[in-house]
């Protein structure tokens, strides 16, 4: 497979969570077009685990779906931040909790159509609670605990839940996670 041959980019928006730029592109069978592209930085979503083995869960109200969405803890990772470091912050001010260990479980990209940023996956281990969270003008973050993960699933998979790809994605893996380590503990 070939990757299209950009010919020309125009920068349309400029804003720090959506740049959206326009491409003019040749694809691989030669005819030209405009792809439009969102530019922005890596997110990590972080699945927080207390000391006491329960999970950490958030509902939030997104706006673009005009909804509360079910989620696990996510943001921006900031310029000169590792992912860890990322991590780290968006735990620390979405839900006042802190980890001594965080693990990363898996990558994808939300949508490789549009867009270049990826989904960093964490699991945040031995999580406690160390204030209260420093919300961001426009988040309005509920979070609560469940006691492991078959009660995280029936969370995000009640009929009136709603969620994210990014959340189910994130769950799948951090399933996949703990299968592969009882595999290597056996």
């Amino acid at each position: 497979m070939k990757p299209f041959r950009i010919l020309s980019i125009e920068h349309l928006l400029d804003t720090p969570y959506l740049p959206v730029q326009k491409e003019r592109v040749v694809l691989p069978n030669g005819k030209e077009t405009d792809w439009f592209v969102t530019t922005g930085r890596d997110a990590a979503i972080v699945i927080p685990i207390t000391t006491d083995g329960k999970i950490l869960l958030q509902r939030a109200y997104k706006h673009g779906c005009r909804s509360v969405v079910t989620e696990f803890c996510a943001g921006i990772i900031e310029e000169g931040e590792t992912p860890q470091e990322g991590a780290r912050r968006e735990l620390l001010e979405e839900t006042g909790y802190s980890s001594r260990q965080i693990v990363k479980v898996g990558e994808f990209f939300a949508n490789p159509t549009g867009a270049t940023s990826a989904y960093l996956v964490f699991l945040a281990l031995d999580c406690k609670k160390m204030g209260e969270p420093k919300l961001d003008d426009a988040e309005q973050i509920e979070n609560f605990l469940v006691d492991n993960i078959a009660k995280a699933e029936e969370v995000f998979f009640h009929p009136q839940t709603k969620t994210s790809t990014a959340a189910m994605t994130a769950l799948f893996l951090l399933k996949k996670h703990i299968v592969e380590n009882v595999r290597k503990s056996m």
